[in-house]
């Protein structure tokens, strides 16, 4: 049953609009304005209408209305307004104001029981739509949960696979992912605009842990080789990068127009392009190279500098750093070697902190399986 406040201080008019509605409505009659504003603003739930009077001493109708719709708890409460008025200036005026129905008085029951069901079938129909669109947005929120622990799902199972195929590669992927972060958020924060949405930065990142995803198919023995490639070995090696994007190109049509796909697609098979032309696996040059794996292929360097391998000692921070710093407009895109220099000391630090994060996130895994065993 839904509340209507009655509010006029013509004790007939208002016993008659009480008496005309008070089987199908909960009501709430009041001759005071001033009285039922201060009623309003103590209430905790609103009334579902708002019957009217214009004419009113001290605070009319028109006066009311507007304090209704300044303030946030009352502004959204249909009001009808009651009058005796004859002026069709007073009605527009009452609709100006927000109004969404004018009854003239004298009050006569019926018509006032009509268009009273009138408003209340309107209030139904846009309760109902509140409802459903409160559904959808339950169901868009649950399927975007889904969508993206299926993603947080998908780079578990790889980088795990790559892992225990590849120690150092699993390890890689996320000092990558973190180095990426940090290149990523200060050349968004460069005030350039390099095309990148900021609304997918984590996508982005979770994206960059897959961008070695291609040595799965990488034969063990060169993987785990010490010691200097041969040719033969270095194209196997190299072919890491299309082995992903062929991989991803053959399923995407599964996900259309799907943001994770399209920047795992350009960071693994592009991270080894150089501005120089002179990378593969298409010498691409300069702006030719998507921006994100230009951006990777510096986080991607700098963490095979300083990481420690079976056939090479770590390179020192300020090693890593002058190389790349060399490398502007060769190697590496200069915009990208400028945002480095700007937060080298940060990537630093993180090279310092990775082993502890990644002790960390094994931990976590650990007690999830423990748990899960617990429970069968």
């Amino acid at each position: 049953m839904y509340t209507v406040m009655i509010i006029d201080d013509n004790a007939t008019e208002l016993l008659v609009a009480k008496k005309a509605l008070e089987r199908q409505y909960r009501i709430i009659d009041i001759d005071n304005p001033k009285a039922a504003l201060q009623r309003l603003a103590k209430a905790t739930i609103m009334p579902d209408f708002i019957l009217l009077d214009v004419a009113m001493p001290g605070i009319n109708g028109f006066d009311f209305i507007m304090r209704l719709k300044s303030s946030e708890k009352t502004k959204n409460i249909p009001v009808l307004f009651l009058s005796g008025d004859k002026e069709n200036t007073t009605e527009m005026e009452a609709y100006r104001l927000g109004a969404v129905d004018f009854i003239r008085k004298p009050v006569i029951p019926d018509l006032l029981r009509k268009r009273m069901e009138l408003q209340s079938g309107i209030l139904e129909y846009k309760n109902q739509m509140n409802q459903y669109n409160s559904q959808l947005q339950q169901t868009a929120n649950y399927q975007a949960r889904t969508a993206m622990n299926l993603e947080y799902f998908i780079i578990g199972i790889i980088t795990d696979l790559i892992a225990q195929k590849d120690p150092y590669t699993g390890k890689h992927c996320i000092c990558v992912s973190k180095y990426m972060e940090i290149l990523l958020k200060e050349m968004l924060l460069s005030g350039i605009n390099y095309g990148i949405d900021p609304g997918d930065f984590e996508l982005i990142l979770l994206s960059s842990r897959l961008h070695d995803m291609g040595k799965i198919g990488v034969p063990d023995y060169v993987l785990s080789k010490v010691g200097k490639y041969t040719d033969e070995e270095f194209a196997l090696m190299k072919s890491h990068t299309t082995m992903a994007a062929n991989a991803i190109q053959k399923y995407a049509y599964l996900l259309p127009n799907n943001k994770f796909l399209y920047y795992t697609f350009q960071m693994a098979k592009y991270h080894h392009e150089r501005v120089d032309g002179n990378g593969y696996p298409d010498r691409l040059a300069g702006a030719n190279i998507p921006i994100l794996a230009r951006i990777l292929a510096v986080a991607d360097v700098y963490d095979g500098l300083v990481a420690e391998r079976s056939y090479k000692k770590a390179k020192t921070h300020e090693e890593a750093y002058n190389i790349i710093t060399q490398g502007a407009g060769i190697q590496f895109d200069p915009q990208v070697v400028a945002a480095f220099q700007r937060v080298h000391m940060d990537m630093r630090d993180a090279a310092m902190s990775v082993d502890a994060q990644i002790q960390q996130n094994m931990a976590m895994s650990q007690r999830v399986m423990d748990s899960q065993n617990i429970r069968r």
